[in-house]
């Protein structure tokens, strides 16, 4: 198998928790769903159109932590709109507490793995990412955070099995066993969102463990993990 793996750089993010009401909570990294969005923008597919061409039976996808993440919350002033003559004469404003992904270090970074069953989808991105060209701008959750990507490479994978060093969420119904026995370390988990229905509805969701820099967590799993030739091994989300 081929995995293709480029990185996506910015100054900050936001990926709302879908289960937040009254505060918009981010997740630290994004989720399957948010990545299919990216590769979508990335292709040129119209909003809506790319649920079942970029979904978990057909697109595999991963992500990794590059960076040391530090969270934010703002407090952000919307308007209260009940019609639309509420657009233009704003009678009321509510404050939502809002929360950004920074970087303790320079930029927000998350490294992508992916691979398409369809090899002629699979070149057609290929060739989009190699060539750093995208149809629409891609941004990190929300529009006023954008960003940008950087080819890394296409590596052959090879299946391994055992107690294994996994850069990439796992999701924890395929984890038998998690090492503790190291310093500096610090333990994540998130429900994320992995497919869409047609009409935007959450399909599926999964809950993930992560490091929260994305050290490698020492893990026997009962799925397929991958070890690419650049070194890293990882699980599709």
């Amino acid at each position: 198998m081929k995995v293709l793996v480029f990185d996506m750089k910015g100054r900050l993010a936001h990926f709302r928790k879908f289960y937040t009401n009254s505060s918009s909570l981010s997740y630290l990294l994004p989720p399957r769903t948010t990545l299919m969005g990216i590769v979508a923008a990335i292709m040129g597919y119209e909003r809506d159109s790319y649920y079942e061409l970029l979904s978990s039976e057909n697109l595999n996808l991963s992500v990794r932590i590059m960076f040391k993440p530090r969270k934010i919350m703002q407090t952000l002033n919307y308007m209260k709109i009940e019609n639309p003559k509420d657009v233009y004469k704003v009678k009321d404003h509510t404050q939502v507490p809002f929360e950004v992904i920074a970087s303790e270090n320079g930029n927000v970074v998350y490294r992508v793995y992916l691979n398409h069953k369809d090899e002629e989808v699979y070149k057609i991105i290929k060739d989009k990412i190699a060539t750093s060209r995208c149809e629409y701008p891609i941004y990190f959750g929300t529009a006023p955070f954008s960003a940008s990507f950087e080819f890394v490479g296409e590596f052959e994978a090879e299946n391994i099995d055992g107690i294994q060093e996994i850069v990439t969420p796992i999701n924890k119904d395929f984890i038998e066993k998690l090492d503790f026995n190291f310093e500096d370390f610090t333990l994540a988990r998130e429900r994320m969102p992995r497919d869409f229905y047609s009409d935007r509805l959450i399909k599926e969701a999964a809950t993930y463990i992560f490091e929260e820099e994305g050290k490698a967590l020492k893990v026997k799993l009962n799925c397929d993990a991958l070890r690419l030739q650049n070194g890293e091994n990882i699980v599709f989300m």
